[in-house]
């Protein structure tokens, strides 16, 4: 019993036909009837027609799950505009999806939503022999990554894998969206939960390092980080970037501090990064997700060699949670800082990707990063790559 992916990837067109193009690409690699249909699709598009495209090929009973993106990417192609599909299936998979939204507003609430559609889509009881995993995409705008991981872990139990990704607008940063079939909402989270008789491999790194003396949050709310050392959250980027000779201003400073990420020191010094993504006029910045008051933090950096060697080791990772089986394909999910960093790099990140999998791959650039699995209680990344593999 083993997985099937296959992968498909389109650009230079618009709405349905870049919805047919990937999803014939992906069909013609997929050898049986696929269970789950996984879409990243460009902001830039109509993706109410960019979905029925896929639907005419793929057929409209096929669960079919996905977001907007910061760019997509295949182990073949990379683009900003464009579409990547998975189809994914194999003998022994069950596949359960649900969608809520109100995830703003509600965040518990809507993860509540959310896990009665995946226990009501389950084709069959959950056996004790099977592994679940739970691939989620959200508003990549919420600013409450960390809230709805740890709401949807209660929800679905500590057994339960989660991996995924927060959703893009190709770096506008003004309204990410998720679907499921033709409806496509924002300020909302899908989920498609795959039970199946082998583990799928999950693997996480960043790369990055600290770079500047430490600093205390001492006020925030949600994911607006206000304070750092009692002084605006802005002044701690002012100081960094004054001992290297940068001066920040209101025309610079959004894309300094959205290229200097901000680590959070956990307990065995290890970094957990956070995305700042704009500066307010009050000097509080707006993050990708909480950064919680009482919480010491770095700026951090990585260079291009570093940022590729750890994506490789994420991949490493991932396949050596398969026990020994090889991998039938892989879905990626990105931080869109490290494709700004990487600019006409990024090519490398991938390579690194398909080399270590060495078998169809799917993946986007996110607004942020899910991985939860067993032993690890922290479940949402900035600046990270996440890499899923299948077992062949």
């Amino acid at each position: 019993m083993s997985f099937v992916l296959s992968a498909g990837h389109a650009e230079g067109a618009a709405g349905e036909a870049l919805g047919r193009g990937a999803a014939e690409e992906a069909r013609r690699g997929f050898d049986g009837s696929p269970r789950l249909g996984v879409v990243f699709a460009t902001s830039q598009t109509d993706l109410s027609a960019l979905v029925r495209g896929a639907q005419q090929v793929l057929g409209g009973d096929l669960p079919l799950i996905g977001c907007s993106t910061a760019g997509e990417f295949t182990g073949e192609r990379v683009s900003a505009g464009g579409v990547a599909l998975a189809l994914l299936g194999g003998e022994g998979v069950d596949v359960a999806v649900g969608l809520a939204d109100g995830l703003r507003k509600n965040t518990p609430r809507a993860v509540a939503t959310l896990s009665r559609a995946l226990r009501s889509n389950r084709p069959s009881p959950v056996g004790e022999e099977g592994h679940r995993t739970a691939f989620l995409l959200c508003d990549g705008l919420a600013g409450n990554g960390e809230g709805l991981v740890d709401e949807l872990a209660v929800e679905l139990g500590g057994n339960v894998a989660i991996a995924g990704g927060a959703a893009g607008d190709d770096a506008a940063f003004q309204q990410t969206k998720v679907f499921l079939g033709d409806r496509i909402l924002e300020d909302a989270v899908v989920a498609a939960e795959v039970t199946s008789p082998q583990r799928i491999g999950i693997g996480v790194n960043h790369g990055w390092c600290a770079a500047s003396a430490p600093g205390t949050v001492t006020a925030a709310e949600g994911g607006r980080l206000i304070a750092i050392d009692d002084r605006p959250a802005i002044r701690f980027y002012e100081d960094y970037a004054a001992a290297r000779g940068i001066e920040l201003t209101p025309e610079n400073r959004n894309q300094f501090v959205f290229t200097h990420e901000l680590g959070i020191v956990l307990m065995n010094n290890e970094l957990k990064v956070r995305a700042p993504l704009s500066v307010n006029d009050d000097g509080s910045i707006n993050c990708a997700t909480e950064v919680p008051v009482g919480q010491q933090v770095r700026i951090v950096v990585g260079d291009h060699d570093v940022i590729v060697a750890a994506a490789k080791t994420a991949a490493l990772n991932a396949v050596g949670d398969l026990g020994g089986r090889r991998p039938a394909g892989a879905i990626v999910f990105d931080c869109v800082a490290r494709k700004m960093v990487l600019g006409d790099g990024f090519r490398r990140e991938v390579d690194a990707f398909r080399d270590v999998i060495q078998a169809p791959l799917v993946g986007f650039n996110t607004y942020g990063e899910i991985a939860r699995v067993r032993g690890q209680l922290s479940g949402f990344h900035n600046t990270t790559a996440v890499v899923a593999v299948f077992p062949s």
